[in-house]
């Protein structure tokens, strides 16, 4: 009867928290994206998928588990907005937006910076983040909202904000136990420049700009080594720069009947005509879709930086990234076509 009693309590506090706090009547940018993320997604499976982690505390005693619903979403919030762990607690506490998107109650306190660690670190161990954009891009499907016209291949660079790591040295237990170096992280150079970290490799919707596929590799890595796995076999056309050119892939989309939209690549002794020059012009302006993605990340879930230190966080970043723009684009979508 006693946690009946509280239950009821905490409806009521939940209750009288909507009336007067409704993102309606906030009246802001945030509170109106965030209530159409409740149309746009069912949090539930999602929800479902990570109710198993166990990330705080133990069964024989230590804090109580937090609420998988509230970590889930607190976890999209996180990516919507670039915030680093101890910002995520400060703006939980401080906006009513954020309380009520994540279904905190009025009064209660966000879980501390250091839980939101300890689950995704949890998350990542258990490889958990591929079934959520799994899920999200079936629920997207669901709703029409892959075009499936095209499919635009491409990578980007993810920097490492650790130290750069000599070849010799990678391996040695020192450096791979050093929290100031990243073991995982590899070099690269791109034109005069040279690049330490790791590449964001995507598969893209053409026409509805939804990432159908990602992965998530060592900088050195070339962009073409996954241009298959990106392709979306459904879409029966392919597009991407110069650096995805494969004649392998040329003749396997002419066999099967699929348009190869990849621009073609100049060699020493063979320049382009001007017919190539003109093709690469036209397809380039149906490739430059890809750069929506990531432009997105860089400046609103920054996510374009690696500050991790091994693989499979950076790629946890990385896919929050990938699913929140995919949320981000079906809203729009959807509030197009109604």
């Amino acid at each position: 009867m006693r946690y009946h009693h509280i239950m009821i309590q905490k409806d009521n506090q939940r209750t009288l928290a909507d009336q007067l706090f409704h993102p309606e009547k906030q009246n802001t940018k945030t509170a109106a994206f965030l209530a159409k993320m409740e149309s746009v997604i069912d949090w539930v499976p999602l929800m479902k998928i990570i109710a198993g982690l166990d990330q705080t505390g133990t069964k024989k005693g230590g804090r109580p588990r937090h609420n998988p619903m509230l970590m889930v979403k607190s976890l999209f919030l996180q990516h919507f907005y670039g915030l680093s762990d101890p910002q995520l607690e400060e703006q939980l506490n401080d906006r009513l937006s954020f309380q009520h998107f994540v279904g905190l109650c009025l009064g209660n306190k966000a879980p501390d910076f250091t839980s939101f660690w300890k689950f995704k670190d949890e998350l990542a161990k258990a490889g958990l983040t591929d079934r959520l954009f799994e899920e999200v891009n079936r629920q997207l499907d669901d709703k029409g909202l892959f075009v499936r016209k095209g499919s635009i291949v491409d990578a980007t660079m993810v920097e490492s904000t650790n130290r750069t790591i000599k070849k010799t040295k990678q391996q040695l237990q020192s450096v791979q136990q050093n929290p100031q170096y990243d073991s995982d992280a590899r070099s690269t150079k791109k034109g005069n420049r040279t690049y330490f970290g790791y590449k964001g490799h995507i598969g893209l919707d053409a026409e509805s700009k939804l990432i159908n596929k990602r992965i998530f590799s060592p900088a050195n890595h070339h962009d073409s080594r996954y241009t298959e796995e990106l392709a979306d076999l459904k879409a029966k056309a392919l597009f991407g720069d110069k650096g995805y050119a494969d004649d392998r892939i040329k003749k396997m989309a002419r066999e099967f009947g699929w348009f190869y939209g990849i621009q073609d690549k100049a060699y020493r002794g063979y320049p382009l005509s001007q017919s190539q020059i003109k093709r690469n012009r036209k397809l380039g302006r149906i490739r430059a879709a890809v750069e929506h993605p990531f432009a997105w990340m860089k400046t609103q879930s920054k996510a374009l930086k690696a500050s991790a230190r091994c693989q499979i966080k950076n790629a946890l970043i990385f896919d929050f990234s990938c699913m929140c723009w995919n949320l981000k684009q079906a809203s729009l979508l959807l509030a197009r076509d109604p």
